[in-house]
């Protein structure tokens, strides 16, 4: 008995005092936890489930290097504000690294957000308010949102736009009650001429009411102005 209880004080005696705490172990549940150092170390940001992040502030913007997802969606963390640019995807309850095994994603996350499916990190077009058309600088409306506000233009009388030099879109989402026609001109005017042999004009792009796309060649980055309207018949 003497030698066998010898043993176990033994046994007790090698073991550390404070065992170390394992990597990701102080993120909170319904939070994604970012980083500022690898394997959970460094500074932490914390994130519930139902706060996404366009844009981090100065403090933290390009300064995450590991994550954890500790919430029940996907987390999506972009490169770019807006949801644009590169983006890795973190399935519920996982880690991840960004060291040196692929340098597009050292110290350059910019915003993230949480979501049900994977798919949905891909797109963006659910930033849109009610009743607005909003156009997007990157296809399948990511990137920075422009929400158009209509007002009538005096002169033309067009229910719509006008972008002027502004950017013009990869994508947009028509949430409104009416189509809306898109033009290459800022004075609800223009025409584009398409590749095919017959080199077909077109006048207007047109966007159904409730429909989101992504604008195909050769009408993509060309918009300067749209109208909303009651039947594609009225477009300029």
């Amino acid at each position: 008995m003497t030698a066998v209880l010898a043993l176990l004080s033994a046994a007790f005696l090698v073991l550390p005092a404070n065992a170390e705490p394992l990597p990701f172990d102080d993120c909170p549940a319904a939070t994604l936890c970012l980083y500022s150092g690898t394997d959970g170390s460094g500074e932490r940001r914390d994130f519930t489930d139902a706060q996404s992040a366009e844009a981090y502030d100065a403090g933290w913007d390009d300064r995450t290097l590991s994550a954890k997802n500790n919430t029940k969606g996907w987390a999506c963390l972009y490169v770019d504000a807006g949801y644009g640019g590169l983006l890795q995807t973190i399935k519920p309850g996982n880690s991840d690294e960004y060291q040196t095994s692929d340098t597009r994603f050292v110290r350059t996350l910019s915003g993230h957000k949480v979501v049900p499916t994977r798919a949905l990190c891909f797109t963006g077009y659910e930033r849109c308010p009610d009743n607005r058309v909003c156009t997007f600088p990157q296809e399948n409306g990511r990137g920075p949102v422009t929400v158009h506000l209509p007002s009538t233009d005096p002169a033309g009388k067009n229910y719509g736009n006008s972008y002027g030099t502004e950017a013009a879109p990869k994508s947009v989402f028509n949430r409104t009650g009416k189509h809306v026609c898109f033009y290459p001109e800022p004075s609800f005017s223009g025409t584009w001429t398409d590749d095919d042999p017959a080199r077909t004009k077109y006048g207007a792009y047109v966007v159904l009411r409730g429909d989101s796309t992504t604008v195909p060649e050769p009408f993509a980055d060309t918009f300067r102005s749209h109208e909303l309207v009651n039947g594609t018949t009225e477009c300029q």
